[in-house]
Parts: structure tokens; C-alpha cells; sequence
């Protein structure tokens, strides 16, 4: 009786501690797969806050996704997602929530809050999403795209790469753009997401310092910005010879570069080495010079690379990490950034670009 006992008063002091620990049934709660920050419309203090929840559906096919967009106004982030609690009859979790979108508005004035807010919930993943939405997060968030087999899948193709592989989509994950807003060295990006009907164009890239939105860049400095950064191989390169633009799917390639002093200046030296066949071009191309065409390439590509760092280096940020770089490789001490902090406005860039052309293609 005893061997009875004994398990059933440890059952009964073990109740009260599984009734407090606020488990929350899978049908009780509302999953959060996107979360858009606006500021008011009204220009009032705080935060216009958008959370996409996800309908669970027992349908995976195109169209099938089900969601539920809330909103609403609060002169705080948190404010207004306990806010938002009163509105559904369910627990509002952010574990699944892979997409934290910046209304452009909110991104040219201040994003710091948004941080603050991020970097201290516990429940919200470190590998998630940022992005601008334009002209605002809202808007973005409603867009209901009639392909989607499940809530947030188009968004989470486009970013996780596990879909469409654009040289013009750059990721940016929350502990990076974290990461680059604390970093001397370094500024954050954020890829833009704009409506386009009832699906999503993800072209262009937003360059912020560590408060605000300063500049945007377009979709072929996107694709630049990406090559040279990330190295990235599913890109093209092209090249204007007499009219006729010439294009080439690149294969391999690679980038390094370093900051040197020469003459008394500081200069940047980049080696970019790009190889590929023809995507486009004029028939007759195989019977061309490749050496001539080599060079053309490889002038027209380094003149748009210095475009680039001139806008960069004009608009006051670092997206490439520059400065970081000089750091890494210069004593570790507070005159080392106050040197830079000098150097950055008057630095020169030297570019190198060197094309291979491996092929014309199935045809000469």
C-alpha cells in the first residue's frame, strides 16, 4: 500500500508546477511568420506594428496558405504586441517568424528601437530575416500571393535561396544586421521588397549607417555589390560593343582586395577575377578577337565597380567592411579608428577586373 502511496503524493505535488509553467497547446497558439514596423500615419509618437499569423490548413497546394494580418498603433513595440493579444483568441508565438520587415518610412528615420526590441525577445531567431518594405511594411505583409502552398512560403523561398537563386536578392539575417549596426567598420544593408501585383520584386538594396536608411542602389549595383562581397556565382556580367550588349554567365568567381599607401595616399586595391561562357551576344562572336573583348569587359565592369564605391564612399557608409578591414590589419587601439575615420573620405580605389570567356554558348 505503502509502494501506492508514495508515487501518488509525488504526482499530486507535481500537478501544481505543470499548471504554472504556461504550456501552450499547438492548437492554442498563433504562429507569427512575419512581422512588419511602420511609423504612424497620423505623425504621432510610436510604432504602427503588422504581424502576419499563419491559418493551419490541412491542404498543401498552390493557393492553399491561409493568413491572418492584425494590426495596429502603440507608442511602443511591446505595447503593441501585448495589444495585438486582445485581438486573437490565441497565443501569439514568434518562434516561427523567419521575416522582420522595416517600413521605408520608419528606415530613413531611426531603426535603433526596432533593435532594442529584437535583440531582447527571447523567442525570436537569430537566423530570421530583415528587410524594407516599400512603401511600407504593411502593404507588403497583405499581399496574399495566389501561388503559396503554406503561410509565408513565397517569402521564405525568395530569402532561403531554396527557391529562386537572384544575384539580386541578398539575404540579411537579424544577428548581422545587429552585428554591423554595433560594428566600427561596417554598415548594415537590407534588401528592399516591393509589390508587384499579387507577388513580391526583391531588385534593390538600401544602405544604412547605424541609425537610418541613407541611400538606395540599383539593381545592377546590387548585382555588384553581391559579386564582390559575397562572390557570387549565380550572376551575370555584361559589356556594350558597338551597340550590342554582351552578357556573360558567370562560373567562377573570386575577390580580394587590400588598402595600401602609395604616394602619400591611401588606396584600394581590388582583384576581381571573373570566368564564363556567353549568355548573349551577336552572332560572329566566336570568330572575335576574345582578347579584345577580354579587355572590353574587363574596363567597362572596373568602371562600374568605382561607380559604386563612389556612391558608397559619398553617402558616408561602409557596406563592404573597409574599414573593418583596416583594423584587422593595423594596431588594435582608438587612434587606429580615428585614423580611418580621416582616411575613408579621401580614399582612392584601384580596380582590377580580370574576364576569362570560356565558350560562346551551344552556338558560334
Amino acid at each position: 500500500m505503502k509502494r501506492v502511496r508514495l508515487p501518488l503524493l509525488l504526482l499530486m505535488l507535481l500537478l501544481p508546477l505543470t499548471s504554472s509553467c504556461g504550456f501552450r497547446d499547438i492548437d492554442k497558439r498563433f504562429f507569427v511568420i512575419a512581422m512588419g514596423i511602420d511609423q504612424p500615419s497620423n505623425g504621432a509618437k510610436g510604432f504602427n506594428v503588422t504581424l502576419r499569423l499563419a491559418v493551419p490548413s490541412p491542404k498543401i497546394e498552390p493557393g492553399s496558405g491561409k493568413n491572418q494580418v492584425v494590426s495596429i498603433q502603440a507608442t511602443s513595440i511591446a505595447e503593441a504586441v501585448r495589444l495585438l493579444k486582445a485581438h486573437v483568441d490565441k497565443e501569439l508565438d514568434f518562434g516561427h517568424c523567419k521575416v522582420f520587415m522595416l517600413g521605408e518610412g520608419l528606415a530613413r528615420n531611426n531603426h535603433t528601437d526596432m533593435l532594442r526590441w529584437l535583440s531582447r525577445r527571447r523567442d525570436v531567431q537569430s537566423v530570421a530575416y530583415m528587410a524594407i518594405g516599400h512603401p511600407d511594411a504593411k502593404s507588403i505583409l497583405n499581399i496574399a500571393p495566389p501561388d503559396e502552398r503554406y503561410p509565408g512560403n513565397t517569402l521564405f523561398l525568395m530569402f532561403g535561396k531554396d527557391g529562386t537563386q537572384s544575384s539580386y536578392l541578398v539575404p540579411v539575417y537579424v544577428f548581422d544586421f545587429i552585428r554591423r549596426t554595433e560594428e566600427r567598420g561596417i554598415d548594415p544593408v537590407l534588401p528592399i521588397i516591393r509589390a508587384e501585383g499579387k507577388s513580391y520584386v526583391i531588385t534593390r538594396l538600401a544602405l544604412l549607417d547605424k541609425t537610418k536608411l541613407v541611400e538606395t542602389i540599383t539593381p545592377a549595383q546590387t548585382e555588384t555589390y553581391s559579386q564582390i562581397r559575397n562572390q557570387d556565382s549565380k550572376s551575370t556580367v555584361a559589356a556594350v560593343k558597338d551597340g550590342d550588349t554582351m552578357v556573360i554567365n558567370v562560373d567562377r568567381i573570386s575577390s580580394h582586395y587590400k588598402i595600401v599607401k602609395a604616394n602619400g595616399e591611401h588606396v584600394l586595391r581590388l582583384h576581381l577575377r571573373v570566368s564564363g561562357i556567353f549568355e548573349e551576344a551577336p552572332l560572329g562572336i566566336y570568330e572575335a578577337n576574345w582578347d579584345k573583348l577580354e579587355e572590353l569587359f574587363n574596363e567597362q565592369i572596373a568602371s562600374e565597380i568605382e561607380k559604386l564605391f563612389k556612391k558608397v564612399q559619398h553617402a558616408g557608409v561602409d557596406p563592404f567592411g573597409f574599414g573593418l578591414r583596416y583594423r584587422a590589419t593595423h594596431a588594435g587601439s582608438p587612434q587606429t579608428w580615428k585614423d580611418w575615420e580621416r582616411i575613408y573620405p579621401n580614399l582612392k580605389f584601384d580596380i582590377h577586373v580580370r574576364v576569362k570567356i570560356d565558350g560562346t554558348g551551344l552556338v558560334k
